[in-house]
């Protein structure tokens, strides 16, 4: 289906993320490569740190997290952090990247090519109806819904995972594209 070969020396070195346009690329040990198509997400961000929370203050206190490493990546009403174990420099260096490629900055009202949107491995993630399928694999979209919330991956064939939340782009992306079509009264 898709060209999985990544060079990964276009990656961090710890936690395998980059931008290999028009993608950001997560290529974690032993999975899949995971991209996203930058142009179909809304904006990449640093991670807020004025909203602490009980979260948060757990993770304060835990010395190897620091929220400025968090990536923050919006799609419609979904946020998604993500961790870049690189340090918070390597973290902004990515922001940088891949912020020119998103919707905001191109200021695209068109709907995303959710057929491209999020691809692992060379399985891409859609939705149909109630289900997000990834490859032969489905899950209804409220388990995976489920499943984000407790921080849990979806097992795919092979024994590999995707983490729930980050298939709840593809959800996202779809209800936001569905909203802004939608004829107004």
């Amino acid at each position: 289906m898709a060209d999985t070969t990544i060079d990964r020396t276009k990656l961090l070195p710890r936690s395998g993320v980059g931008v290999v346009p028009p993608w950001l690329v997560i290529a974690p040990p032993d999975n899949p490569v995971i991209r996203i198509d930058l142009a179909t997400l809304d904006r990449v961000a640093i991670r807020p740190d004025d909203e602490p929370d009980e979260e948060s203050h757990e993770l304060a206190e835990d010395w190897a997290h620091d929220r400025r490493c968090d990536l923050l990546l919006a799609c419609g009403d979904l946020e998604l952090a993500l961790y870049v174990a690189d340090g918070p420099e390597a973290a902004e260096q990515i922001v940088k990247q891949a912020s020119p490629l998103t919707r905001e900055a191109l200021h695209a009202d068109k709907p995303g090519a959710l057929d491209r949107f999020l691809i692992v491995g060379s399985d891409v993630v859609i939705q149909r109806g109630e289900l997000i399928q990834v490859g032969t694999v489905a899950f209804r979209i409220q388990e995976v819904r489920e499943y984000a919330l407790r921080g849990a991956n979806l097992p795919l064939t092979g024994g590999r995972l995707l983490q729930a939340a980050m298939a709840l782009l593809v959800v996202a992306a779809a209800e936001r594209d569905a909203e802004r079509n939608a004829p107004t009264d």
